[in-house]
């Protein structure tokens, strides 16, 4: 009898235990299908291979509102918030509204005078730095979380910053130059803060009160030495933050400010003002060229060794949108994959060195003008060098190769005269698409827009320009050479079927660039040699279509030019002509014409 009531309990006991399991199971369920949908979009992965895209079919959901969606936003981020998160943040505020009533009220009544008012900042900012100390660290994971020890470290930042400026600025107990000092050593703790805390804020505030030091507190220039070294090494903050911690903000802000600083200061008069051709600022130019070329390349190499001193980047919102723009643009060029870092490896190793030489050129304006074009020149000779190496990081073997093309051509166009640079730069862009594979997709892009701007020049030129003499005969040669180029250009890509309709649209272009300059080389000799002329340009596109296999457009592009022929005789020829003349001008049309048609006729069998 007992036996069976002990069995009963037992069998009772498991039943609530399998009712409790279930619930359990249930509400776990519910609370990972909730945070399923915010962590799948960081858990994605992405595809390495340069060659390779796959896009993965997405379900389909309900469309909501904007007000929907907003609110919903609002509602979570709420109730994502612990009850600590939001007494820390209440509590640290109204601290230091208590201390500004505090403060203001002192100085009121006379109480403080500017010394103790400094004194007094400076304590407050070491007392909050020394609680941050001692209150327990967060997750390092979250970057851009901010917990109760970054609360305190950030309010002992801006205490010491605002503390620094107004004994310099309000009260002159310091002068410039030491609050200046001040405030770059603020930067470098808020450089140790943000590499310990891992919290990407603070490498902002060392980063962007660093490059702004200058202009809160402004002090007359009397050289431009001490202004080079602070910049330079304001700059080596942020590139040091960034190969640490790979944040993208930091690199991005130290790029813009460095080289928006310095360019101000070149071509404002800074140097011809205080420090004409200073040295200083030179070695300061040609180094931080370098670095900025190499960072980005740099920190993929460093985060292959597997350190965990080297951090992944953050993938945030912005970052995604970024990543399908180039994925998309990538694609449409013909590329693979992009990478988080894709764009800073791209702008900051092309662009560098560029705006390095070109600062050069501002700090030494009495130099040769070839010298920066022959800079470059070498730069592209030395990236396509270090290009033929292995390198196994396609995308990078796709931006040096790139770079190679990109300032070589550029200095060609610095290095020699106008007249010649027009036709050096369509033979450099006709080798590179004879010569580069097609996979290396950056040189061949910038080849084919080269031609394009170099047909527009021609077209351009031709259309509102007229010289004399030996200038005109060297941009007429030269004009000459680039049409020749491009028909280089155009017989390489009509031969490749993925890049047949590139190939016909700069065809187009390049005819009617050639109906153009014929039209104004010889109205100015005698007005009938442009129709002759047009009439055997029709005659060879129309036998080069039946020797490239009945090619539509070569047929086309002659049709049409014949009835240019046609017209040009009857409205502009009869009219402006003498007889004598007008007759051997038809008798030579129709020569041209009857020729073109008996080449033209099908082989018999």
């Amino acid at each position: 009898m007992e036996s069976g009531k002990e069995q009963e309990i037992e069998a009772r006991l498991s039943k609530i235990e399998s009712a409790l399991s279930a619930v359990q199971r249930s509400v776990d369920g519910l609370i990972n299908e909730r945070r399923g949908a915010a962590a799948s979009a960081g858990t994605r992965e992405r595809a390495s291979d340069s060659g390779s895209y796959s896009s993965a079919p997405s379900a389909s959901r309900p469309r909501a509102t904007a007000g929907g969606d907003i609110g919903a936003t609002i509602s979570e981020w709420f109730s994502s918030r612990a009850p600590e998160w939001w007494l820390s943040r209440l509590g640290i505020g109204f601290v230091v509204i208590a201390i500004l009533f505090l403060y203001s009220y002192a100085v009121e009544k006379g109480w403080i005078v500017p010394l103790v008012r400094v004194l007094f900042g400076a304590l407050v900012g070491t007392g909050l730095f020394w609680a941050a100390t001692r209150t327990q660290s967060d997750d390092k994971s979250d970057v851009y979380g901010i917990g109760m020890r970054q609360l305190l470290y950030g309010g002992a930042l801006a205490t010491w910053y605002v503390t620094a400026y107004a004994a310099a600025v309000w009260y002159g107990l310091v002068s410039i130059v030491a609050a200046r000092l001040l405030f770059f050593v603020l930067a470098l703790v808020s450089t140790w803060i943000s590499l310990a805390e891992r919290r990407e804020i603070f490498a902002f505030i060392a980063v962007a009160t660093g490059f702004a030091t200058p202009f809160i507190l402004p002090a007359p220039v009397t050289s431009l030495a001490p202004f080079a070294v602070y910049l330079g090494a304001v700059g080596a903050i942020g590139l040091f933050i960034y190969l640490i911690r790979g944040w993208p903000s930091t690199v991005w802000i130290t790029f813009l400010a460095f080289w928006l600083i310095l360019n101000g200061t070149v071509f404002s008069g800074g140097t011809r003002a205080y420090a004409h051709g200073s040295i200083a600022l030179s070695f300061l130019v040609v180094v931080a060229g370098a670095a900025f070329t190499r960072v980005a390349s740099l920190r993929r190499q460093l985060l292959a060794l597997g350190s965990t001193r080297y951090t992944q980047e953050p993938l945030n919102e912005a970052t995604r949108r970024v990543m399908e723009l180039q994925d998309g643009l990538s694609k449409a060029l013909g590329g693979g994959k992009s990478h988080a870092d894709s764009l800073a490896l791209w702008v900051m190793t092309l662009l560098s060195p560029i705006l390095a030489v070109s600062i050069l050129a501002g700090i030494w304006p009495s130099a040769p003008q070839a010298i920066p074009g022959l800079v470059l020149i070498g730069l592209g000779s030395a990236a396509l060098y270090y290009g033929m190496s292995a390198i196994r990081d396609r995308e990078l073997r796709q931006v040096v190769f790139t770079g190679a093309a990109l300032w070589t051509l550029l200095g060609i166009l610095k290095a020699a005269p106008d007249a010649e640079a027009l036709g050096l730069a369509s033979l450099f862009a006709a080798m590179i698409l004879v010569y580069i594979r097609n996979a290396l997709i950056g040189p061949r892009t910038i080849a084919k827009f080269t031609m394009v701007v170099a047909l527009m020049v021609v077209v351009g030129r031709e259309l509102s320009f007229y010289q004399d003499g030996l200038l005109r005969w060297r941009w007429l040669i030269s004009e000459i050479v680039t049409l020749a180029s491009s028909v280089v250009i155009i017989r390489k890509l009509l031969a490749d079927p993925r890049e047949k309709t590139q190939g016909t649209v700069l065809g187009v272009l390049t005819y009617l660039t050639s109906l153009v300059l014929i039209l104004h080389v010889f109205e100015r000799i005698w007005p009938p040699l442009v129709t002759a002329t047009y009439a055997m340009f029709g005659a060879v596109l129309l036998l080069l279509s039946k020797r490239r296999g009945a090619e539509r457009v070569l047929r086309q592009l002659g049709g049409a030019t014949m009835l240019i022929v046609v017209a040009r005789l009857f409205v502009v020829d009869m009219a402006g002509v003498e007889a004598v003349w007008r007759v051997v001008l038809f008798l030579a049309i129709g020569a041209v014409f009857l020729f073109a048609g008996y080449k033209l006729q099908p082989t018999r069998s």
